[in-house]
């Protein structure tokens, strides 16, 4: 049985490389929210095909989702889907977003992501199962700090910048983000951002 325990190790200090890493992002953010506010962060942009960054984003965020056994749909409709962007925030944003869904579903959480065009620009959702947002909480997800009181008071999730900072990222790259959600039965963010013409 050496060698299921040495798998055993290989696949948990894989976890807990990737807890440190995620840790550091978390830290980074806080940090670089600060700059991002008063325009210090350079991003630099290229051209960037979305679908691949979604399934890069993914690898970060997999071992999560089978730990909950959960279940992700992908599907990755855009046939446009270059966008000139800076990789790494994109990807944090993505990985934010993802983390938010599964930290925030049931014990199994259903997660979807798509992508479709619409006119010059690429839409991506990313729904979730979860327990979904009040209506009057709506507006405030994305402030910096804020988060959806949950009642239970050790339910205290990430920074609560999460949001605020993807927000921020996304209108960086001159594309939008909202919300649908219903309380009990999840809920959507839907980013739409614009796609380099060829």
């Amino acid at each position: 049985s050496n060698i299921k325990q040495e798998d055993k190790i290989k696949h948990y200090s894989g976890i807990i490389l990737e807890e440190n890493e995620k840790l550091r992002l978390q830290v980074e953010q806080v940090l670089s929210m600060t700059a991002l506010e008063r325009g210090e962060i350079p991003l630099s942009k290229t051209e960037i095909d979305l679908n691949q960054l979604i399934k890069d984003a993914l690898k970060c965020i997999s071992i999560q989702i089978e730990n909950k056994q959960g279940n992700l749909k992908l599907n990755l409709a855009a046939d446009k889907f270059i966008v000139w962007g800076d990789k790494s925030h994109l990807t944090n944003a993505l990985c934010n977003l993802i983390d938010n869904a599964i930290k925030y579903s049931k014990e199994k959480p259903e997660i979807s992501i798509q992508t479709s065009n619409t006119g010059g620009h690429l839409i991506l959702t990313i729904s979730d199962n979860g327990i979904g947002i009040e209506k009057e909480y709506l507006k405030k997800v994305f402030y910096k700090f804020f988060r959806v009181p949950t009642g239970d008071i050790h339910d205290v999730k990430g920074f609560g910048l999460g949001l605020a900072y993807v927000k921020k990222i996304i209108e960086l790259h001159n594309g939008t983000i909202g919300l649908q959600s219903e309380k009990g039965k999840g809920t959507s963010f839907i980013i739409t951002l614009p796609i380099i013409n060829d």
